[in-house]
């Protein structure tokens, strides 16, 4: 169905105060951001701005993660030898979005600049965290070959990926370079966070 005017009026002041909320955050560090601040850049009442998110980390950070069914399975077939990388991707890819959007590529630097935040957020974020353990687990129950736990329990196995993938994801997007407020990804990044990773629980019994 075409977009009417005002879903359109609404998509568009939705934008705006996404676009107000990166650039500040951005600019001045996700700390300086507040929801005045945001409101006065985007031109919007405070009443406006809750009409449209339930909170400040909302508007920075965006909506629960939605992960495209093509993209999934091409990160987890490209990286199938290790689910932790793909599922880190997975999650830096989904929140880059489009090439050509500003709002997610800034948003993706956002995450490279203040170590720790994709941590914060991903663990906050318990909606995208289980679609994720959702699709790492259909992958394994479509690949039981893939699968390192034995007795098929590929939710529990899920999850621990997803878990391992957010301490790997915080790493290795520090490591990321940034070309004009974009992040180019390398894949290796993550492969040598997980290195790290795999030799301090080489141990554990």
């Amino acid at each position: 169905m075409p977009e009417g005017l005002r879903e359109r009026k609404m998509r568009l002041t939705r934008r705006r105060m996404e676009q107000a909320a990166v650039d500040l955050a951005y600019e001045g560090g996700i700390q300086s951001v507040t929801v005045e601040l945001i409101c006065e850049a985007a031109m919007v009442s405070r009443s406006t701005f809750f009409n449209y998110f339930p909170s400040l980390e909302e508007a920075i950070f965006g909506a629960p993660l939605e992960y495209d069914p093509a993209l999934t399975e091409r990160l987890l077939t490209a990286h199938g030898d290790d689910l932790v990388v793909a599922a880190s991707l997975i999650v830096t890819e989904s929140v880059r979005g489009q090439a050509d959007d500003d709002i997610t590529q800034r948003r993706l630097a956002l995450f490279a600049r203040e170590p720790g935040t994709t941590t914060a957020v991903s663990w906050a974020s318990d909606v995208s965290r289980e679609r994720l353990v959702t699709v790492i687990a259909e992958w394994l129950d479509s690949h039981p070959e893939a699968a390192r736990l034995k007795g098929g329990d590929t939710t529990t196995e899920a999850r621990l990926i997803v878990a391992l993938s957010i301490a790997v994801g915080d790493e290795g997007i520090r490591e990321l370079q940034e070309v004009d407020g974009r992040l180019v990804i390398d894949p290796e990044s993550y492969r040598r966070a997980r290195r790290r990773l795999t030799t301090i629980l080489a141990d554990v019994d």
